[in-house]
């Protein structure tokens, strides 16, 4: 679920995340991650723009959806009494709400109530930034958005009416709306000191099975080019719990090789000139190692390279502090853009907390001293 929603992420419209269409969203992760309420729009989201035909594979999603116990309903600005069919199709299990009125969320406010939904275990899918995204941000929910319904549409005007809507986004996206989504990356799912204050059974149990660690200043200080005991016996135990652990450094690979030979023996890999947050010889691992995404957990010290290229691939990312200030000059500049960026971002979705224990005091010492350390 949701902990906070950040300043100007509530009137920008920048979804949490993309996805091609409604199919390919990762229920699953959701669920596991603590949201119970899937709110989707009608047009161009779950069928053409003014078509009430709603398909099969869209109905099976609904059952799919219901059987993994989330609460769904569709709430649309369109006025049509029609779309009401879903509640038909459905039984009533899939709530429909016309004449939203979005982006302006007084109507959301009462389907969230009616529904017996927290605003924080809710998702709110839409084809629309300014409308669905910008509405879902404002209340502070997590906020999907999707390319524009056009399965099966012969109509040039729907078609048109599609392509525009995506051009509108492209255009936000690239003048103003890139430089949000690139302080969006550098946000974790959780802050931790160290790499030994992270609930690794709590991970296990939410169906994590591969660990992604840096090596400088996450698991020894800077520039050094072994293993302390302390995080021997950590990878050991994680190894034991029947994790993958992943050494991903930026560092060259002549660097670690007598590290390598320690590592080999532990059974844990590494990667070394992992080039983060670049994807490719990450990508390139995990494709070989079959993980999902969705199994995958990142781990680091710095905000635009570990976390950042854990968050361009959907992982689940947590931010450590780094155990050293002696850090090399391109990464104490880097520092100094985190700084900015721990002010703007808005904190991403953790794992199945209750939202007041997830709730951060912005007031309080310690949310302070993150910002300015």
């Amino acid at each position: 679920m949701l902990n906070r929603m950040t300043g100007l992420f509530k009137y920008i419209p920048i979804p949490r995340e993309h996805s091609p269409d409604i199919y390919s969203v990762d229920y699953e992760n959701l669920k596991k991650l603590g949201f119970t309420t899937i709110l989707m729009d009608y047009d161009f989201t779950i069928t053409g723009w003014r078509d009430d035909n709603i398909t099969d594979k869209t109905l099976k999603l609904f059952d799919s959806l219901i059987e993994q116990g989330f609460k769904v309903a569709i709430v649309t600005n369109t006025k049509r009494e029609k779309v009401k069919i879903i509640e038909e199709l459905t039984d009533g299990k899939v709530k429909v709400y016309t004449s939203m009125k979005k982006p302006d969320t007084k109507k959301l406010k009462e389907v969230l109530e009616e529904l017996d939904s927290k605003e924080s275990e809710t998702v709110i899918i839409g084809d629309l930034f300014i409308t669905d995204i910008s509405a879902g941000n404002k209340l502070g929910l997590y906020t999907i958005l999707i390319n524009p319904y056009t399965y099966g549409l012969e109509s040039k005007f729907k078609k048109f009416v599609a392509a525009f809507s995506k051009f509108a986004y492209n255009v936000f996206f690239y003048t103003i709306g890139w430089f949000f989504r690139l302080i969006d990356l550098a946000g974790p799912n959780e802050f931790k000191e160290t790499v030994f204050d992270i609930d690794y059974e709590q991970l296990k149990e939410n169906g994590y099975k591969m660990l992604i660690f840096d090596f400088d200043n996450t698991l020894n200080e800077y520039h050094k080019d072994f293993l302390t005991p302390e995080a021997t016996d950590l990878l050991i135990r994680l190894k034991e719990m029947g994790f993958y652990i992943l050494i991903a450094t930026n560092g060259r690979k002549k660097r670690f090789k007598a590290l390598e030979a320690d590592l080999d023996e532990l059974g844990v890999d590494l990667l070394a000139a992992a080039r983060k947050p670049l994807k490719f010889k990450i990508k390139k691992k995990i494709k070989y190692l079959g993980y999902k995404p969705s199994e995958i957990v990142m781990i680091g010290d710095q905000l635009f390279t570990d976390i950042a290229c854990g968050n361009v691939f959907k992982f689940y990312t947590i931010k450590v502090e780094p155990l050293t200030e002696n850090e090399g000059i391109w990464t104490k500049t880097v520092r100094f853009f985190e700084k900015i960026a721990l002010k703007w971002i808005r904190e991403k979705p953790t794992l199945g907390k209750d939202e007041e224990e997830t709730e951060v005091d912005e007031e309080s010492p310690s949310y302070v001293d993150k910002l300015t350390k």
